[in-house]
């Protein structure tokens, strides 16, 4: 495998300093990303948090139509992160926002990242963006709508897609009645909000979120206040 990063890294469960090391992944890789995958959803508290990839999912990627990136410790997969190119199909988050036919070919799916347990507190879920993100810009040039689904009180999460310029456009059922927000950031223009449209709704005010963002405001950002934790919002220059 093409190393494309490399580090270290601290094991929660003995302490120990690790090197790591990062590839893209490969169809050969499918059952330890699954592994993976299913360790982390056993040991979620909240298993509506986390939308797993099913096997078609997984397959798809790596027939053309998406990118992984898995972190190695001693060539064990502990940590991966998925983009996910939905063309035509119906789960397509275009569809959703409203685009057109032709624009739906454009949109890239932030999929989940997944990281074991004794891994978690080195910053890879943030790493992981960052570096799957250079990969994508220096491999694909005809995709411009970022889209993903976020579990409300999923805050690190949230925080993790607000931190790229991902912003809050949707909130709704999704996934046979699963509430999610659906979050976008346009690949080829900055969105920058109107200081002069700010507002703020608590993070589990769901109407006044939604009333907000058919009003054509954008969530982008979370802030305490008074002891309360809000989600920021504003309209688009």
């Amino acid at each position: 495998m093409d190393v494309l990063y490399q580090g270290e890294l601290t094991n929660r469960f003995n302490g120990m300093r690790e090197g790591f090391q990062v590839s893209r992944l490969k169809s050969e890789h499918l059952s330890h990303i699954s592994q993976v995958q299913d360790t982390v959803f056993e040991q979620l508290q909240v298993k509506e948090s986390l939308q797993a990839l099913t096997q078609e999912e997984l397959t798809q990627l790596f027939h053309g139509k998406g990118l992984v990136l898995g972190v190695f410790v001693q060539e064990r997969l502990v940590a991966f992160r998925a983009l996910l190119y939905p063309g035509d199909d119906e789960e397509n988050l275009g569809r959703d926002l409203g685009l057109s036919k032709a624009e739906q070919m454009k949109v890239v799916h932030q999929e989940i990242t997944c990281i074991l347990p004794e891994y978690r507190g080195n910053g890879l879920q943030k790493k992981l963006a960052k570096w799957i993100m250079t990969v994508f810009n220096q491999t694909s040039n005809e995709y411009r709508h970022l889209c993903c689904t976020v579990f409300p009180t999923n805050y690190p999460s949230l925080k993790d897609k607000l931190a790229q310029g991902m912003m809050i456009a949707q909130i709704k059922d999704m996934y046979g009645g699963l509430l999610r927000y659906v979050l976008y950031k346009d690949l080829r223009r900055d969105m920058t909000i109107d200081g002069r449209t700010y507002s703020a709704a608590a993070v589990e005010d769901y109407q006044q979120q939604k009333r907000l963002l058919e009003n054509g405001c954008y969530g982008y950002g979370l802030k305490e206040m008074d002891g309360d934790m809000m989600i920021l919002f504003g309209k688009v220059l």
